[in-house]
C-alpha cells in the first residue's frame, strides 16, 4: 500500500490566502476549500484537526493562528485566520474608523458586563450607547447602520428576539481581550471548555454548560447533570438572551483557559 504524500506547501498557502479572503467561514466551507485546493486522495485522507495543527506550526513565525468557536446553540463551529499579536479590537476591525472602533469597543463592554449576567443588551439600549458617542450629527439612524455593519461583520449579533449579543468573530478573535480585559465576567462551558455566554450554571458548583452542551449531555445520559461535580441539573439557572439571568456577583470564578485556549479544571 503506497504511503500518502504530505500536503504540498503550495496547496497548504492557497488555503491559507483562502481563508484570510474569507475572513469568518463555517468548517463546512473550509472543509470544502480544503477538497477543492487539494488533490482528491489528500483532501479524502485527511483528518481536519490534525491539518490545522499543520497550519498552525507554518502560521507560527507569522504570529498567526486558525482558530475556531463553537455556536452555542447549534454546536456548529466557525473558523477565523486571528493575528496572535492582535487580538485586540483595534487591530482587528481594521476597516473602521477610530471613532466607530471606539463605538464597537463600548458596545462589546456594555454587553459583557451587563448586570443582569446575560451578555446582551437590548437593540434600543445599544442604539443610545451608540449615539451619545457621536458627534452632534450621528443620529439614531446612523447608530442603528452602524450596528447593522457591526453585526453583517461577525463582530455583534442581533438575535431574533431583537438582543444584542457579541458575535462569533467577536469570540474567536478576541479571546485574549476578553480574558485579560474582563476575567471576573467570563464564564466557561465545562463540557467543551470554550467561553460561555449562554447557557445553565449549575447551583452546587457555579460551572457553566453551553445549550448545545446541555442538550449533548441529555441525549447521552437521558437527564442533565454537571460535567464537574456531576449534580443534576434540572434546576440549574440560565444566562442569555431572553433569560432571567445570572449577576455576576453571583456566579463564582469559572476556570480559565490557557495559552491555548483550554480551561484548566481542577
Amino acid at each position: 500500500m503506497d504511503t500518502l504524500q504530505p500536503v504540498s506547501d503550495v496547496y497548504r498557502k492557497a488555503l491559507i490566502q483562502w481563508c484570510m479572503s474569507s475572513q469568518l467561514f463555517t468548517e463546512q466551507s473550509l472543509n470544502e476549500a480544503i477538497a477543492r485546493i487539494y488533490t482528491e486522495e489528500t483532501a479524502a485522507a485527511i483528518e481536519l484537526q490534525a491539518e490545522v495543527e499543520q497550519i498552525n506550526g507554518t502560521l507560527s513565525v507569522l504570529s498567526l493562528q486558525l482558530r475556531s468557536a463553537m455556536d452555542q446553540r447549534s454546536g456548529s463551529r466557525l473558523w477565523a485566520l486571528v493575528n496572535m499579536n492582535a487580538d485586540k479590537i483595534s487591530t482587528g476591525a481594521t476597516p473602521y474608523t477610530t471613532t466607530e472602533l471606539a463605538m464597537l469597543k463600548a458596545l462589546v463592554e456594555a454587553v459583557f458586563t451587563s448586570a443582569d449576567g446575560n451578555y446582551a443588551i437590548d437593540l434600543h439600549t445599544a442604539i443610545r450607547l451608540i449615539s451619545a458617542l457621536g458627534s452632534a450629527t450621528f443620529g439614531r439612524h446612523d447608530a442603528q447602520d452602524l450596528i447593522a455593519r457591526m453585526c453583517a461583520d461577525g463582530w455583534m449579533e442581533k438575535t431574533e428576539s431583537g438582543f444584542i449579543v457579541v458575535g462569533m468573530r467577536a469570540l474567536i478573535e478576541l479571546q485574549s481581550f476578553f480574558n485579560d480585559g474582563f476575567g471576573d465576567y467570563a464564564r466557561f462551558c465545562s463540557l467543551c471548555k470554550e467561553m460561555a455566554t449562554s447557557g445553565r450554571v449549575c447551583n452546587q458548583c457555579d460551572d457553566s454548560v453551553h445549550p448545545f452542551c446541555a442538550d449533548q449531555i441529555m441525549q447521552s445520559a437521558g437527564s442533565l447533570s454537571c460535567p464537574k461535580c456531576h449534580k443534576p441539573m434540572s434546576d440549574a439557572l440560565s444566562f442569555g438572551p431572553n433569560e432571567a439571568g445570572i449577576p455576576h456577583s453571583l456566579v463564582a470564578s469559572t476556570p480559565q483557559p490557557d495559552d491555548n485556549g483550554v480551561a484548566e479544571i481542577d
